[in-house]
């Protein structure tokens, strides 16, 4: 098999998992308390993230040390990041919550280019500022056919709508402070391994408290067995991904790997429409494809920069 070939399967792999994760929560979590769920999860992830990373590169968490301060705003901005997502899945269609989610990453990012963040970057082409253009429209559109009761689910009336939304925006504009976080410390020797593992210690404190005093208590307690597969499946479909995408990296070229994960909201929809919990929504599949066609634009755009400057490094030399 050729190295694009199997990197296609990693993205592909990657998407499927990430569209099953938000359908799956999202009826989980309908019944399950979301901090007892995260917290094992993650707390799970961190243990052998930091075990492994502590005996084959021991170096990262050193250097992790040395930038304790980057470590302590990944936590608290990964706490807030995933507290809100699973709130928001159990608010509002999966499809919904997961294309507003997508679109704010690179949304966020723009935002903190606009900062001073020197991580981030704005927008540099007309093609990725309509593309942008595009995912601000979908996430807009997205809020008022959920909020004005169009989508295909709503758990309450229009205030848990809203609330839905919005949540999943937050969740969405912290992932790209996470990602860059997750970048400054790469560049100090913090391997992706180690970053993973270190940026859940606070959640998995936030989680057990908030579970001892029943913030998300759904007045039922989930048999023994059933609670470790669902644990076993989180660890399958939140961790797992992530690592799909670092091996895809050298394999593909980015804008492929933009490109696939563009159809991810796609992939939720129809597996909602397989799983039968969410009612079936044209208006909900008409955001989610204004999205994609926003996502792809950027993508495109940003190929073409990345070969301009390719192309220009090539000539000075």
């Amino acid at each position: 098999m050729s190295r694009t070939n199997l990197g296609l399967i990693y993205c592909f792999t990657f998407v499927t998992l990430e569209a099953f994760q938000a359908v799956y929560f999202g009826a989980v979590f309908q019944r399950a308390d979301s901090f007892a769920v995260g917290g094992l999860v993650f707390g799970l992830s961190v243990a052998g993230c930091v075990i492994v990373t502590a005996v084959f590169r021991p170096g990262e968490l050193w250097a992790a040390l040395r930038s304790w301060k980057t470590i302590a705003s990944l936590n608290i901005v990964v706490t807030v990041t995933w507290t809100t997502y699973f709130f928001a899945i159990q608010l509002v269609e999966p499809a919904v919550v997961f294309t507003v989610f997508s679109g704010m990453v690179p949304l966020g990012t723009v935002i903190a280019g606009w900062l001073g963040v020197p991580e981030a970057s704005s927008p540099r082409r007309q093609l990725e500022k309509a593309g942008n253009l595009f995912i601000l429209v979908s996430i807009l559109a997205l809020a008022a056919i959920t909020v004005f009761g169009f989508s295909g689910f709503v758990r309450g009336g229009w205030i848990a709508a809203l609330a839905g939304v919005v949540l999943a925006a937050i969740s969405g504009g912290f992932t790209a402070v996470v990602i860059l976080c997750s970048v400054r410390l790469n560049h100090r020797g913090v391997g992706p391994l180690a970053a993973f593992g270190l940026r859940f210690f606070l959640y998995a404190l936030v989680a057990a408290a908030a579970f001892s005093v029943g913030l998300d208590d759904k007045g039922t307690v989930l048999p023994a067995g059933e609670l470790a597969l669902i644990v076993a499946i989180g660890l399958l479909v939140i961790s797992f991904p992530l690592y799909l995408v670092q091996k895809a990296v050298p394999l593909v070229h980015a804008t492929v790997i933009a490109a696939v994960t563009a159809l991810g909201p796609v992939f939720v929809f129809v597996m909602q429409l397989i799983e039968g919990r969410v009612d079936h929504s044209m208006a909900t599949l008409a955001g989610t494809v204004v999205y994609m066609c926003g996502a792809l634009l950027a993508a495109l755009s940003a190929a073409r920069f990345a070969e301009s400057r390719l192309s220009l490094q090539k000539q000075s030399v």
